[in-house]
């Protein structure tokens, strides 16, 4: 029977002995309840002693598992996971006219969806970031593929053929696509000889979430029709 010293409170290992966690698993294990935290909190959560701690410290750290922060340790994606879905819920908001769902959030960060939709709530005073409903989807899709027409028809020289005064909201349009964002260029749709879209390629369906169908702008000779 072992005895315990007075003062102390007995330790339960059983968590320990029927999963037989390493010590590098029970400090990835209590990080991942709460992080950030210092040696002497995972020291004490995880029942192991500092020289333990410190044989395993180096492993994680040099396989990218762990790292030292301001205020503890932490896992890898612990400091940064706030700031990576500010950072995609801004780049989404510039490049597809809206805020990303927390699936796409999770697919850009590599987070579960669950983890994503929380950090973006989290973050919402430095975002604004909200969940986009049936008619912003549309109303984005529209303008994103607006935008991208114009610039793959400027990029093939054929835009003179095609009427952008034509809609209500072709001023915005015109203006989005002059901006000319890098991002916007990488994802424009293959056209055809008389500037009709072909195909769409795969990272500009990600933000259009469809093959997006241009509206008809094409403009008309009228003396041709004049002498026939």
């Amino acid at each position: 029977m072992l005895l315990k010293k007075a003062g102390r409170k007995a330790v339960d290992r059983s968590l320990y002995r029927k999963k037989q966690l390493s010590s590098d698993a029970r400090i990835i294990w209590y990080l991942l309840k709460k992080q950030p935290q210092n040696k002497n909190e995972l020291c004490k959560v995880a029942h192991m002693p500092e020289s333990t701690f410190y044989s395993v410290l180096p492993i994680l750290e040099n396989l990218g598992i762990l790292k030292q922060t301001d205020k503890g340790y932490a896992l890898w994606f612990y400091d940064e996971a706030e700031e990576v879905v500010v950072q995609t819920v801004r780049q989404w908001r510039k490049i597809a006219f809206r805020d990303p769902l927390p699936s796409e959030i999770a697919d850009e960060t590599g987070m579960a969806p669950e983890q994503s939709a929380e950090v973006a709530r989290k973050t919402r005073d430095k975002t604004g970031w909200f969940m986009s409903n049936d008619a912003i989807f549309d109303n984005a899709t529209e303008k994103l593929g607006e935008v991208l027409c114009y610039l793959a028809r400027e990029r093939n020289r054929v835009l003179k053929d095609f009427d952008y005064e034509k809609y209500p909201d072709d001023p915005e349009i015109v203006k989005e696509a002059k901006l000319g964002l890098k991002e916007h260029i990488e994802i424009l749709p293959k056209l055809d000889d008389q500037g009709d879209v072909v195909s769409w390629p795969s990272k500009a369906l990600k933000y259009l979430r469809k093959n997006y169908e241009p509206k008809e702008r094409r403009k008309f000779d009228l003396e041709v029709f004049r002498f026939r």
